[in-house]
């Protein structure tokens, strides 16, 4: 009997491990650098007037996924016929009577928001307007200023201050929201602590430093001495003319359609009518296999490299780029992309911009990327998880490392490379490698 209950005893301790391994694994398996997206805000409120002198209204908010990675949120007043403050905490403070609007946003993605209509009624005569004024003033500042200790971890153009200095503006407005709301303050004393709030914001604004960061160009190796480069096929109609050297691998020669080859004396590469350089296959003799092999390995580690870079700027105009100008920086989208009217890249020419794109690249007809400042195609990288398609009379500048597959379409421009883990499709394009 007592061996029975041993061998129960072992069981059941042998099914507990498996569990807690189990839940183990699936906590590993999210991975401490996956981003969880906010998808809805909530204000939370059974509340929705404010009618006591200098009366407060607290605002709280649902978040959802409750898990999500970045939860920073920044609340804001549109004052109406009312007027009134908001914390960045929710604390809406009334300063006049009539209607205002408080709203809070992602600031990850300001396409996810929420707001609320608040009615005030019963208040006095705002004899501290000025203080209401810094108020406001500073919770902009906090709002628009990025916090880090290291100025290597910003660009150029981005402005930071160390925790410390937000933290010091952030307990000064407190104070200043706390004063506000007593009835008995007098002038004497809003003017007072109007003069203390200031002075915290000139301090916070002294304390302000630009990013030093420098961008690094991608390595791509090898791979940097084709125009062109596909594990699965490169295929062309029309009038296409391409200056720069064109490969495949580990596809054979066969996978080079529409150019017309004509194979080389050497056998190590082909020449084609449509093809300013050479093109190269990995069933072609001498070293070309080899060759090719170790350019297609440094293509996928470029493309691997430049997907693990921080990025400075996530989700920036969910993916929207048409009419934007973006300067130098990492730029991350967890979906797809697109360029539907003319998108302008600036920076000098040793400055460098990667786009990491985790769904698709999609860029409407007759559109162009136009880059000013000096910055050189060669330093504009974009990195696809998914499809890259390029409608009919586009003007494309940059480096496209995918791992699907690319499409230029009619009458098409790029001054740039293309290296795809699949396949790549060209119709009557112009392809020159910068």
């Amino acid at each position: 009997m007592n061996v029975m209950k041993r061998l129960a005893v072992l069981k059941f301790l042998n099914t507990m491990l498996i569990v807690i391994l189990a839940v183990t694994l699936i906590g590993c398996n999210r991975g401490k650098d996956e981003i969880i997206l906010i998808t809805d805000i909530q204000i939370e409120s059974n509340i929705s007037t404010i009618s006591t002198s200098q009366g407060t209204l607290q605002l709280g908010v649902t978040i959802t996924p409750i898990d999500a990675t970045d939860q920073n949120l920044t609340w804001a007043v549109a004052n109406q016929t009312g007027q009134a403050i908001v914390s960045q905490s929710g604390l809406v403070t009334a300063l006049k009577d009539g209607i205002v609007s408080v709203s809070v946003t992602s600031k990850l993605n300001s396409d996810i928001n929420d707001s609320i209509i608040i009615t005030i009624s019963n208040q006095q005569a705002v004899q501290y307007q000025p203080l209401a004024d810094a108020i406001i003033e500073a919770n902009l500042l906090i709002n628009e200023t990025n916090v880090g200790n290291d100025s290597n971890s910003f660009v150029p153009e981005v402005m930071f201050v160390k925790q410390l200095d937000k933290d010091n503006l952030i307990a000064a407005i407190t104070l200043a929201q706390g004063k506000i709301t007593e009835s008995n303050l007098s002038s004497e004393e809003a003017a007072q602590e109007t003069l203390i709030l200031e002075e915290a914001i000139t301090l916070f604004n002294n304390a302000k430093k630009p990013g030093t960061k420098v961008i690094l160009a991608l390595d791509l190796g090898i791979a940097d001495e084709f125009a062109l480069l596909s594990k699965t096929g490169i295929s062309t109609t029309g009038t296409t003319q391409i200056i720069g050297n064109v490969g495949v691998s580990p596809v054979s020669g066969a996978y080079l359609t529409g150019f017309g080859l004509m194979m080389d004396s050497t056998e190590a590469f082909s020449t084609s009518a449509l093809v300013t350089g050479k093109l190269y296959a990995a069933d072609y003799g001498v070293a070309t296999p080899t060759y090719l092999t170790n350019a297609i390995k440094d293509m996928m580690t470029a493309y691997d490299e430049g997907i693990a870079k921080n990025a400075d700027y996530n989700e920036l105009y969910t993916g929207n780029l048409g009419g934007k100008t973006l300067k130098t920086s990492v730029y991350h989208w967890s979906n797809d992309v697109l360029i539907n009217t003319d998108l302008t890249l600036d920076g000098t020419s040793n400055e460098v911009i990667i786009f990491q794109i985790a769904g698709t690249l999609t860029m409407a007809a007759n559109t162009k990327i136009i880059l000013t400042g000096g910055l050189k195609p060669e330093n504009v990288f974009w990195l696809v998880a998914k499809t890259v398609a390029v409608d009919v009379g586009c003007r494309f500048n940059g480096v496209i490392l995918t791992m699907t597959n690319v499409s230029f379409n009619t009458n098409a421009n790029l001054t740039g490379m293309i290296f795809a883990q699949t396949s790549i499709s060209l119709d009557a394009i112009i392809v020159t490698k910068p």
